[in-house]
């Protein structure tokens, strides 16, 4: 009786939630988890496994209030200190019923990158869709009794194919007031060959475009001059989608439940391009209705969700796109905040795992035009790497998991404030023990460890034979770094006094090999591309490292474990974020579309899971590289 009483009174009961970061008060239904709580109330909580409990980054301290026993994945994840002081894991703990306080942690939130906002971009000649035309039309008389859309097109005959021109109701209902009110002086607006839109008096430099860069992570916008093809603002904000999941995986197997949870998804994405556009009109003293088009670029997964397309079938074999080619749709129907007759463009992708980001990056660097071999690699959650080999160009992509954003690792967190970054591990003669330099985003005390830091870590541990080719610490190495918590060895990058948590950052056995498993990813889908193509490193006449999180790795260090191929660092290009490039050249040319269409077709995607030499490959990679001489102190 006791135990159904309970359950009733979980089921039925109203609580609150003081939360103490934000000193506010919310409402919560008992039964619920607190990341259901959290998430519902906007609140930007981490939760990188997707709320399954199998990453530990959802950490709250329930301060005060009934709480559920813990389960065994809290068990996992928490010592016994954690316990001690209420930490829970928001995925695992559900609200029973009163009043709680909650302290959410900072290394629990989401936070702003550090990562690059912009990135390598060519020039294109300025040949946008969205056009304007301005047209002093002659006033209707007794003597030329023409309709006005007639009259209306007259002015613009000798830059527009009158006879093509498309319209609608919407703009003959119009017409007739703007050109009255306007004294016969209308600016026309097209899009391609489409009347879009008719303005009372000459409005032809206020003609703007966003473009769109929607990262699993993160999510970049651009504000564009069309008239000028000048970049006005720049934005980003972390993809409020991560608190269902910090990979594509997570994301889709979340909107398979329930067609709810697949337009939850989309409108937190939608809402938070609202809030870049916002952002960047409102800094740049622009007009949103200014604003005529939007080009996105995504990976497949993000481009599904964005247009609120079921992504259930990514996530089944073959991993087949609902669709390949270039969509457009009305600004209006997707709810996008900008000209009430707004066009969005949402580039055309390769396949199920190779999206129109990965497109825009080889587009952006002008892969497809090499006469050499050259290479494309986005590292990531999902990496993607194109290689162009002079005859034809190969696309894979590969399944690194989350180690590069710090998902799977005990310390692990992305590229933002209070993350390390760099590492540099050495032995200390002076203290006659292993010593760490680190630099850390933001210059504060660090709360954890950002992917770049981990591969300079690895790397370091290797070289100075503090771990062996598998990644397993040696025995017999003697340090005070060197300890052991709750049966696992680890070694302390910053000391409990250093840190911004009060606790050693460190890293132990098991995040050593989730990263071992990442690069093996990585580099598996390098090799086989080349062997594939007859082709080896040598034979590549520069490989471009795209993305946000190439922008700050140490290219020696990711070499000399493994993660990318050794060969002459000059072959090396960072080119930033070149996926927003991408976009934005698209949306400053009507040609640069054309290439993306053409290169989705032309690109050969290659299923490396269905591949002869997959295994054979993954196998080998899943070692650190002999070529290192490790040698302990």
């Amino acid at each position: 009786m006791v135990l159904f009483g309970w359950l009733c009174t979980l089921s039925n009961s109203m609580a609150k939630v003081f939360l103490r970061n934000f000193s506010k008060y919310i409402n919560a239904d008992a039964g619920k988890t607190f990341l259901d709580v959290l998430r519902e109330n906007g609140i930007p909580i981490r939760s990188d496994c997707g709320g399954i409990g199998e990453c530990g980054k959802c950490k709250i301290i329930v301060e005060r209030g009934v709480t559920t026993p813990l389960t065994e994945a809290e068990k996992r994840f928490l010592s016994v200190d954690d316990i001690d002081k209420g930490v829970r894991l928001a995925c695992q703990v559900k609200v029973v019923t009163g009043e709680y306080t909650v302290w959410i942690p900072f290394e629990s939130l989401l936070q702003k990158y550090k990562s690059a906002d912009i990135g390598f971009e060519r020039e294109v000649v300025l040949k946008p869709a969205i056009r304007k035309f301005f047209a002093l039309a002659k006033p209707a008389s007794l003597e030329d009794v023409r309709a006005d859309l007639e009259r209306l097109l007259e002015g613009v005959s000798s830059y527009v194919d009158v006879d093509g021109v498309d319209t609608d109701l919407y703009i003959v209902k119009k017409i007739p007031d703007v050109l009255r009110g306007g004294d016969w002086s209308t600016t026309l607006v097209f899009w391609n060959n489409k009347l879009l839109d008719v303005e009372a008096g000459d409005t032809r430099k206020r003609l703007y475009g966003v473009a769109v860069d929607i990262g699993t992570s993160k999510i970049v916008l651009h504000l564009v001059d069309l008239s000028t093809g000048e970049t006005v603002a720049v934005e980003s904000m972390q993809n409020p989608q991560a608190s269902f999941g910090a990979d594509i995986i997570s994301r889709i197997t979340y909107a398979m439940k329930s067609s709810e949870n697949l337009a939850k998804l989309q409108q937190l994405v939608i809402r938070a391009i609202n809030i870049l556009i916002e952002r960047t009109t409102s800094r740049s003293g622009v007009d949103k209705r200014d604003v005529y088009e939007v080009v996105v670029a995504g990976n497949t997964a993000m481009h599904h969700l964005f247009l609120g397309i079921n992504p259930s079938y990514l996530g089944l074999s073959p991993y087949v796109p609902a669709v390949r080619r270039g969509v457009y749709a009305y600004a209006k129907e997707l709810g996008i905040e900008i000209n009430e007759r707004g066009v969005v463009y949402a580039l055309p992708v390769v396949a199920g795992y190779v999206g129109s980001d990965a497109l825009a990056d080889a587009v952006a660097v002008g892969l497809n035009e090499c006469k050499e071999p050259c290479m494309l690699i986005d590292i990531g959650t999902n990496s993607e790497i194109i290689l162009n080999t002079g005859k034809e160009i190969l696309a894979c992509s590969t399944p690194a998991g989350p180690a590069f954003e710090g998902a799977s690792i005990s310390f692990g967190m992305r590229a933002v404030v209070g993350a390390i970054d760099q590492v540099f591990i050495y032995f200390d003669k002076s203290l006659g023990d292993y010593n760490v330099r680190y630099t850390v985003i933001g210059g504060s005390k660090p709360v954890g460890i950002c992917g770049s830091a981990l591969i300079d870590i690895v790397t370091n541990l290797y070289k100075l034979g503090i771990i062996d080719f598998r990644g397993r610490f040696r025995e017999g190495v003697e340090s005070k770094r060197l300890t052991v918590e709750n049966g696992r060895k680890k070694f302390v990058i910053v000391w409990a006094s250093e840190t911004g948590i009060n606790k050693d950052i460190a890293i132990d056995g098991r995040d050593i090999n989730e990263f071992i498993l990442a690069k093996a990813a990585v580099a598996t889908g390098i090799n086989v591309l080349l062997r594939h193509t007859n082709l080896s490193v040598e034979n590549i006449e520069k490989i471009y490292i795209a993305g946000s999180f190439g922008t700050y790795i140490n290219i020696e260090n990711a070499m000399e474990v493994g993660l990318l191929p050794k060969t002459s660092q000059r072959k090396y290009t960072f080119v930033g974020n070149t996926a927003i490039s991408g976009a934005k050249m698209a949306l400053k040319s009507v040609e640069i579309r054309k290439r993306f269409e053409e290169l989705a077709k032309k690109i050969n995607y290659i299923e490396l899971a269905a591949h002869p030499l997959f295994k054979q490959e993954f196998v080998q990679n899943l070692r650190l590289p002999s070529y290192i001489i490790s040698k302990p102190v």
